[in-house]
């Protein structure tokens, strides 16, 4: 159910958004696409690529294909549903702020950072190049992307720029100690998504 994922808000601002009826019929048409996705979805049978497309790309992805079937233009679309993620970002980077506050944050990122994208992210779903992990940047490049080949595989390629804008949203939370920069990214026409974590001075 959307409400178990990182848009559990949705069905109240739908509501707010679109009126009590309207807001209801769309909320139960992005439910019937949600549970429609969730059903048909190849996971490579790897628990993390399910947790990252039930929780995170699914209802994102529902919720733009309601829209459109109710509809609304792309460009419309693809607003709502920015306004919906960039919420769940928000509570991302209020969770990342929290790793800012403790001491020595970059060294624990840094030490930690390798393992931790090991698992999170596997290699069925992404490919990662290692640049750079020291103590002054944590650089890494991904080449592949399951958010892009899926919203590649379900013609919104659109989609997919929504969650890279997201990352700077997120990570912004590491601030002051650790910066966030990018030059591009897969999802907006990039060759790849280049991730660098600097320590703030």
């Amino acid at each position: 159910m959307i409400r178990d994922t990182k848009l559990f808000f949705l069905e109240e601002d739908c509501v707010i958004q679109f009126g009590k009826d309207e807001g209801r019929r769309i909320y139960a048409q992005t439910s019937a696409r949600y549970e429609n996705l969730c059903n048909s979805a190849d996971y490579k049978n790897n628990d993390e690529i399910r947790y990252h497309l039930m929780m995170n790309l699914f209802p994102a992805m529902a919720y733009y294909q309601a829209l459109l079937e109710h509809g609304f233009s792309k460009k419309e679309a693809l607003s709502y549903v920015r306004k919906e993620t960039v919420r769940a970002a928000e509570i991302k980077k209020a969770e990342q702020a929290k790793t800012a506050k403790m001491p020595c944050a970059y060294l624990m990122y840094r030490l930690l950072v390798k393992s931790v994208m090991k698992k999170k992210f596997p290699s069925e779903g992404w490919a990662i190049q290692w640049v750079q992990c020291d103590g002054k940047e944590i650089h890494f490049d991904m080449t592949r992307c399951i958010y892009k080949d899926i919203c590649d595989e379900m013609d919104c390629p659109e989609l997919c720029a929504v969650f890279c804008e997201n990352d700077d949203i997120a990570f912004s939370g590491l601030m002051p100690k650790i910066r966030f920069e990018r030059q591009g990214t897969l999802g907006k026409g990039a060759d790849l998504c280049d991730f660098h974590f600097l320590k703030n001075k």
